[in-house]
């Protein structure tokens, strides 16, 4: 990852929005894609293969951790197992990537300038809910427990934002994404400004 290239984590329990803000940034700023990651769980209604996550067997999944294709891994309420990629910027300069508490300690390692943003629910009741409705009787208390185990590392992140309103949630991610991106510009005007200056001089 070098000065120019920008890594947005995005960190939430389940039910956060996460999902829906990702495609919201990929809308909104073109120039970024998502970070496909890996699962070996089965699609979801309406998702794709290389598109929404990178769906593999079991074996396949293991496969890659071994042959460090796969950079840092979860199993998700003893289920199945998600993992991020070894280069998230294999194709493309800009990228944003949707991990867990302990995915985005280990991507801060790897690249200090990633900028990383929690997803804060609006309230812990909403929050169960949200849950209740999309989760199975099975992992139900699972998703709970763990969302709670999510937020109690928020601190860590450069930013909470806090989705009580869609609208409100992302005009504030766009605005990060925004002043993140002039940062990332600023070599090359300061390249610019030193021409102009020695043009100056002459």
């Amino acid at each position: 990852m070098d000065d120019k290239s920008l890594l947005i984590i995005i960190t939430g329990p389940s039910g956060s929005g996460k999902g829906t803000v990702i495609k919201a940034i990929m809308n909104r700023f073109p120039g970024i894609t998502r970070v496909v990651t890996y699962t070996t769980r089965d699609p979801r209604q309406g998702e794709r293969h290389g598109v929404d996550y990178l769906f593999v067997s079991h074996d396949d999944f293991f496969n890659k951790v071994k042959n460090e294709e796969i950079f840092e891994y979860e199993s998700v309420y003893n289920d199945y197992y998600y993992g991020s990629p070894a280069n998230p910027f294999h194709n493309g300069m800009h990228k944003v990537m949707e991990v867990d508490y302990k995915g985005h300690r280990k991507y801060k390692q790897r690249f200090p300038q990633a900028v990383s943003i929690f997803i804060m629910p609006p309230s812990l009741k909403e929050l169960k809910e949200r849950i209740e409705d999309r989760a199975k009787e099975k992992n139900l208390e699972a998703r709970l427990l763990n969302a709670i185990e999510q937020m109690r590392y928020a601190p860590e992140y450069d930013y909470i934002v806090k989705n009580h309103d869609l609208k409100s949630c992302l005009e504030k991610i766009f605005c990060i994404i925004s002043a993140e991106l002039t940062k990332r510009d600023r070599q090359n005007l300061l390249g610019e400004i030193q021409q102009m200056i020695e043009e100056g001089d002459r």
